[in-house]
């Protein structure tokens, strides 16, 4: 397939234009000054402190640092000073009085410090799913150290700094805590009978402790028929499903055909035994009705004479019943565990408590004997093992037996894993996720997701910040990584990363890969990129984008856009070795864009049950391709229990990916969309107030009729990558050439670009998109091509004066405008834009249609669900101009039309709104002349009669505007749209609305 981003079909669906951030790594700049902010000289000192950014060989056009092009008043400075009061302020920052600008830190600090055994300050916990047992806890804190860099290189207020810095170092600390962890050999701690081993495992159901437990032997109880097993055990919490033991054969967690034996702490009533050849299904159980009590120790027996099975509490019988099966029927049992349940089952449970003289017996012990090794272990002979927990810490769990079946104790204090991990729970989420454990309450969230925005942000405080300690701590997490990755088979792998949302890991193949670019030692730059390659998803969506193959209908959106900007970057490593992941990036956008792109920038949204496909009620995966108006539709009907479309982090992503194929391929139609994304769904994703208690961005920002928007979210992955998408505006603005020969203007926005390289600076005077021109002022001297890009949406002209004299340039929207010259020190560059109102109609059916003025599309204020009805065609005059039925309000870019307020999105207020309406067009209709003709029919492309002939215009007299009338009306005729009497009355009708087309 053509990949040449075809400017016709770019025009056809209106401006297709966004914009938004980036890699932040690869892509640094810098922001203006807020009130009270620092010096130039403090701002030139945020600029020195970065380090050399990683630039790609392959890359046609490379972006500057955020502290070489500085925001000047717009609307863009504005949303961004509000995330740096929030980035200042957040914490509360007075305590007693007292300013503290730490407690924000702390409170971002938290958890890492709690899991890692410090002190945590005393403060609170974030909170959303940054709770103390939330599953996604740490990744709100890697976006913050990114605020506090962006914001830091791009203002050098020292507040930003000092917050950044003491951030890294504390974590720093924690990670240093980690490893002294790693390095300690299992302790063994009092317990019922002298020492015991403690399972850290799953308290209340959250995945907070270390997925503890122990290996025994493979056939440990092969051949047994009659047995007795018994164990001293001290739940920390009475927890469902927590195992003493399992014992059995993996299985096919799909199907449940798990073969296995297993005691578990508590179920129902009190402990429960259950023996299976065939699944849960199959299960023979004897159910105890004396339960444990949490915090306290008791003796559990399960005991199996002949065919009746006894459950044993404290010595005491506390259940029975039949039991035909015995473990001889299971065979050699691969998989013995003692405190977690069988691998692979969805959500394994871990036992969180201490284990004390674990003994299995070759027979079936009596009620006597049974009481008698409750109060004395060694009063019978535990003739196939016995495990006391008394021998030294460390992994080996000595059989006391005599027979030599030694466990293998596997948990954080192993002593087998690598320094390196940093994270704010422990490695049981990664562990779990190796089992294929799925994203629930009670299973794990996405472990490598969060890992990636902790390493983001440490990345991000090198590259915009200049800290050393930031890259010393993820290199480690980098090592940690591939420690971890390289010993996991490609199947599996391939089976983690397609797991909805637990398999979901962010861009944790960028970092990796960009650990890669920058490190100096050749053996570890080798094995991060190894570890990069391991989050290939090569089991469905990867092989697919390779070969062009649309598989995206029903996945997670955010999960896999962010993934493609990593292929790019492992690309960038060996172009000629790693050539497909460009060409599987490259074919992944273009699934997206446009053929799921809402008129904002937003991808992803609900749609109902149709042939061929399942109802989705989730937003947050991508809709069937073409599917727009259908999602729309959907959202409205469900809008009262379910959120709409356009999740933010999804933007934010989409925006990164297409800013880093651009700096492959320097097409305009990248920046079109970028354009599109930054000034609709960014800008719109930011309340207009201050906050410093949370970031006031959206997580949803919908499109559906009657959808309004939600600020907040402190805490969420949106309210992450909201922190980061306002703090680095200017990133994008300009690019430069490979060769340094040519600037390119991408985006119009107010900001000074210090190209000291070149000896140039670059000023540009705009308050875009408030304003339809722009004035860029070159101070420097020598020879520059200068490349102005003429926005998709510019059809009503794009003129370009430098120095007061017309430049005489082809301007064709969708391409760049050159000028190539000799410069001056003064010389101003003058570009008028004027905004002009169009239409864009939804993919999969032309009657449902945002209005756009210029780049912005403008939704139209009503609370209802219903859908808006609008009519233009017969106010129209010759001009064609949309202006005739939509009237312009006094401040810029409001507009009013059929009784509604039509507002652009960057006003961040969250009232009720239509970004879509219905247009109705029922009859040919000229002014006030009504043919009484219908206008339902439509041609091929779906467009109606008078969609034919409105696309003319303008008509330079109404005789023009008659001649495209018949023209029309008789290929509608010859298609058999209309009938001969039909065409006649079109015609009448046109002739008789000369006075109503004339313009004024």
């Amino acid at each position: 397939m053509n990949k040449d981003l075809s400017r016709r079909t770019v025009i056809r669906l209106g401006a297709l234009a966004a914009a938004a951030p980036a890699v932040g790594t690869m892509a640094a700049g810098s922001a203006g000054a807020a009130p009270g902010s620092a010096s130039a000289a403090t701002a030139a000192n945020a600029a020195a402190s970065q380090p050399n950014l990683p630039i790609a060989d392959s890359w046609q056009v490379r972006p500057f640092t955020l502290s070489q092009v500085t925001l000047g008043d717009s609307v863009f400075k504005e949303k961004r000073n509000r995330l740096l009061n929030y980035a200042r302020e957040y914490g509360p920052s007075v305590v007693n009085g007292v300013r503290d600008d730490q407690r924000g830190p702390d409170r971002m600090l938290r958890s890492f410090r709690v899991t890692a055994g410090l002190d945590h300050k005393g403060v609170n916990p974030i909170g959303s799913w940054e709770s103390p047992d939330g599953n996604l806890r740490g990744h709100f804190s890697g976006h913050f150290l990114t605020l506090l860099a962006q914001s830091w290189a791009s203002t050098g207020e020292q507040i930003f700094k000092d917050k950044l810095d003491y951030m890294v170092e504390a974590l720093g600390e924690c990670q240093d805590a980690f490893a002294a962890l790693a390095a300690r050999p299992t302790p063994r701690v009092e317990g019922r009978h002298g020492t015991a081993i403690r399972f850290t495992g799953t308290p209340n159901g959250h995945i907070t402790g270390d997925a503890d437990f122990i290996r025994l032997p493979e056939g440990i109880v092969s051949g047994l028929t009659d047995f007795t097993v018994a164990a001293w055990v001290k739940s920390a919490v009475r927890d469902d499903n927590a195992r003493v033991f399992d014992f059995g054969h993996p299985g096919d967690a799909a199907s449940d055909s798990l073969s296995r034996m297993y005691l578990t702490v508590h179920n129902d009533t009190g402990p429960r035994f259950a023996i299976t050849t065939g699944g849960a299904a199959a299960e023979q159980r004897v159910q105890a009705t004396t339960a444990l009590t949490a915090g306290q120790w008791a003796h559990v027996a399960i005991v199996k004479s002949g065919s009746t099975g006894t459950l044993y509490v404290n010595g005491v019988a506390a259940g029975s019943g039949e039991l035909t099966l015995s473990p001889s029927d299971l065979g050699s049992t691969p998989a013995n565990w003692l405190g977690r349940a069988q691998f692979p089952q969805v959500n394994i449970k871990f036992l969180n408590g201490l284990m004390d003289e674990f003994q299995i017996f070759g027979r079936g012990l009596d009620a006597a004997e049974v009481a008698a090794v409750a109060a004395d272990p060694a009063s019978a002979s535990a003739d196939v093992a016995w495990y006391r927990f008394d021998e030294a810490p460390g992994p080996v769990v000595t059989d006391s037996s005599g027979r030599g079946r030694h466990g293998e104790f596997l948990g954080a204090t192993d002593g087998r894993r690598h320094p390196g991990f940093l994270s704010a729970y422990t490695e049981a989420q990664f562990i779990r996720l190796e089992e294929f454990t799925t994203y629930s309450g009670t299973g794990i969230w996405a472990p490598y997701y969060t890992l990636h925005k902790i390493m983001r942000g440490l990345i991000d405080a090198y590259h915009l910040a200049g800290s050393e300690r930031a890259l010393e701590i993820v290199t480690k997490m980098g090592d940690w990584v591939h420690s971890r990755l390289s010993r996991v088979p490609r199947e599996n792998l391939n089976r983690m990363w397609s797991l909805h949302i637990a398999g979901e890991f962010g861009g944790s193949n960028e970092n990796l890969a960009h650990l890669a670019a920058i490190d100096t030692d050749p053996e570890r730059s080798a094995n991060h990129l190894a570890a990069a390659k391991a989050f290939d998803n090569r089991r469905t969506v990867f092989p697919a984008a390779l070969e062009d193959r649309d598989v995206l209908t029903g996945i997670h959106v955010n999960q896999h856009v962010p993934q493609f900007t990593g292929y790019l970057r492992i690309y960038e490593q060996d172009t000629e070795a790693n050539a497909e992941y460009f060409t599987a990036a490259d074919n992944f956008w273009h699934m997206i864009i446009p053929h799921r792109m809402f008129s904002h920038g937003a991808a992803g949204g609900q749609y109902g049950a149709a042939p061929g496909r399942p109802e989705n009620t989730n937003p947050e995966l991508f809709q069937p391709r073409g599917d727009i108006s259908e999602s729309l539709h959907y959202q409205a009907a469900t809008a009262g229990t379910t959120s709409g479309g356009g999740e933010t982090c999804s933007s934010y992503n989409l925006l990164k990916l297409t800013r880093n194929l651009y700096f492959h391929n320097p097409d305009p139609a990248y920046m079109d969309y970028y354009e599109r994304g930054l000034t609709n769904h960014i800008l719109g994703s930011r309340r207009d107030n201050d906050s410093a208690s949370d970031p006031q961005v959206t997580y949803f920002l919908p499109a559906h009729p009657g959808a309004t928007r939600g600020f907040g979210n402190n805490g969420t992955c949106c309210g992450g990558t909201g922190m980061e998408n306002h703090t680095k505006y200017q990133e994008t603005i300009y690019a430069q050439s490979a060769d340094a020969s040519t600037l390119y203007v991408n985006l119009y926005i107010a900001s000074t670009l210090d190209w000291a390289e070149k000896g140039f600076t670059v000023t540009q005077v705009t308050d875009f998109p408030r304003q339809e021109s722009t004035s860029i002022t070159v101070d420097g001297s020598g020879p520059l091509a200068v490349k102005l890009r003429v926005p998709v949406w510019a059809r009503r002209g794009f003129t370009v004066t430098v120095n007061g004299a017309a430049v005489d340039a082809a301007a064709e929207p969708g391409t760049y405008l050159t000028l190539d010259r000799t410069w001056a020190p003064g010389d101003r560059i003058d570009v008028a834009m004027p905004f002009g109102l169009h239409t864009e109609r939804a993919l999969d059916d032309p009657a449902v249609e945002s209005i756009f003025h210029g780049p912005l599309v403008l939704p139209a204020l009503n609370r209802s669900r219903d859908w808006r009805q609008f009519t233009f065609y017969p106010s129209l005059k010759l001009d064609g101009d949309l202006a005739a039925a939509v009237e312009s309000l006094d401040e810029p870019n409001f507009f009013a039309t059929h009784e509604h307020t039509l507002r652009p999105l960057y006003v961040g207020i969250n009232d009720a709104h239509h970004v879509y309406y219905k247009r109705v067009e029922p009859k040919v209709v000229f002014g006030s002349v009504d043919s009484g003709v219908s206008n339902e029919a439509r041609d091929d492309d779906g467009d109606s009669f008078l969609d034919k002939v409105w696309a003319a215009a303008p008509f330079a007299s109404h005789g023009l505007f008659v001649r495209r009338v018949e023209e029309v009306s008789s290929q509608w005729q010859a298609a058999g749209r209309f009938t001969r009497r039909e065409r006649q009355d079109v015609l009448v009708a046109a002739a008789q609305a000369q006075k109503d087309l004339r313009a004024g």
